[in-house]
């Protein structure tokens, strides 16, 4: 079987024998919608609503950062903008705060990817505070005790318009929707104390803190109660997005922020999740390509949804260039210095808690039971270092792969559910 693989900006050829083949997940075959189509759904949701005396509202957009390119902010953030103005708003009224939890500051020339060229210059474009405290406002305290946070220039708004993408995520069950206030614009100790909540106090995982679950997990939980706290005496509307195993949007919706988030959550189940009959002895999986492999930390969440459709000791070729390198200081020393002991940072973890310490965790834990080969821009010495094999010879490690197994070409868009 030949197929194609997304690596950065190209594709690699892959061949392997197709009787090792069990299938090539990638969800049912859901047609995007065309850029016609999502802006006027935007524009007409946008419209219908709209709060009373919107023109003369000051109001902020919160968009993702460069780590959820797929969702086209590029795009469709001059269409909120065009539509806004044709409502009568002014543009000074108007302010995009990057939702960047604890990511690095973006630089003013990535702008541009984020919400498009036609929108610099017509209205502010600001970063999210994180550790900055002179730029953070108290909102009070969570339903699970986490002290919130904000933005200040984001809670000076009236009305709030919050634009992004479902996705299925490992400790919030999906990302999208509430997730972009909390972690989203929130301080840096708000976050991580809304992120230790995805721990036990014996240093083991919460049992109901995994992808695609909202049902009694508590960081799912905490987030609503932020997004409530931060949302009170405001209005607001939420903008979101979902993607088919191909990263095509094949859904957009425009409402209550509850009500579109949970709408997304059902649309992303429907276009990535695959029910899988048995487990393989091995997958064949890709990040998904430029707008999803930049860096390791975010390329991570293919290995997440991949492993659960693979049986223990399995073998995973992983393609994610991460030419942006790991994506976190953080996540890269813990992943170093615990490498092959996940109950030890698990311990860690209890104590001290960090959100780039957890995702290692998690990676560490996956790397000690599965034999995870990692194809990317680092170097042997460094792939190593970091717990994942290494190999410059791709078509002699398929041909040595043993047993039956999976090829899944946008595995950050896609979860393997393995019937019941």
């Amino acid at each position: 079987m030949k197929a194609k693989l997304e690596y950065g900006a190209k594709e690699i050829d892959i061949d392997i024998a197709d009787e090792k083949i069990m299938g090539v997940l990638t969800g049912p075959e859901i047609p995007g919608l065309s850029f016609t189509e999502i802006s006027s759904i935007i524009t007409d949701g946008l419209t219908k609503d709209a709060p009373v005396g919107i023109k003369n509202k000051k109001i902020v957009i919160i968009i993702p950062d460069n780590t959820r390119l797929w969702a086209r902010g590029d795009l469709y953030i001059p269409v909120i903008i065009n539509s806004l103005e044709s409502m009568g708003v002014l543009m000074n009224n108007i302010k995009i705060v990057l939702a960047l939890g604890t990511h690095p500051e973006h630089d003013s020339s990535l702008f541009p990817s984020l919400a498009g060229e036609s929108t610099i210059g017509r209205v502010e474009i600001l970063n999210s505070a994180n550790k900055d405290t002179s730029r953070l406002t108290y909102k009070g305290k969570t339903i699970h005790g986490t002290d919130l946070y904000v933005t200040k220039e984001a809670d000076e708004a009236e009305h709030v318009i919050i634009f992004g993408g479902a996705l299925h995520h490992i400790i919030a069950g999906f990302g999208g929707g509430r997730k972009y206030i909390l972690p989203g614009i929130a301080g840096y100790d708000s976050i991580q104390h809304n992120h230790s909540l995805a721990m036990l106090p014996d240093g083991k995982p919460h049992p109901n803190v995994y992808q695609a679950n909202l049902d009694c997990n508590p960081v799912h939980e905490d987030m609503t109660s932020a997004a409530e706290l931060f949302l009170k005496g405001k209005t607001s509307t939420l903008i979101s997005v979902a993607a088919n195993g191909n990263g095509d949007i094949i859904w957009a919706g425009v409402g209550d922020w509850k009500e579109e988030f949970l709408r997304g959550c059902e649309q992303l189940n429907r276009a990535g999740s695959v029910f899988i009959n048995e487990p393989g002895d091995f997958a064949i999986i890709s990040a998904g390509g430029h707008r999803k492999d930049g860096q390791l930390y975010q390329s991570t969440k293919a290995l997440f949804n991949t492993y659960p459709a693979l049986k223990e000791g399995a073998d995973i070729l992983f393609f994610a260039e991460c030419r942006e390198g790991s994506g976190s200081e953080m996540f890269e020393k813990f992943l170093t210095d615990y490498r092959g002991n996940p109950g030890a940072l698990g311990s860690e973890l209890v104590k001290n808690f960090n959100m780039g310490s957890y995702v290692a965790y998690r990676v560490i834990d996956i790397l000690t039971r599965y034999r995870v080969t990692l194809v990317s821009s680092f170097s042997r010495e460094v792939t190593e270092k970091f717990g994942f094999h290494y190999t410059g010879d791709i078509g002699g490690y398929l041909e040595k792969l043993k047993g039956n197994g999976f090829i899944i070409p946008s595995a950050e868009n896609i979860l393997p559910i393995l019937k019941k």
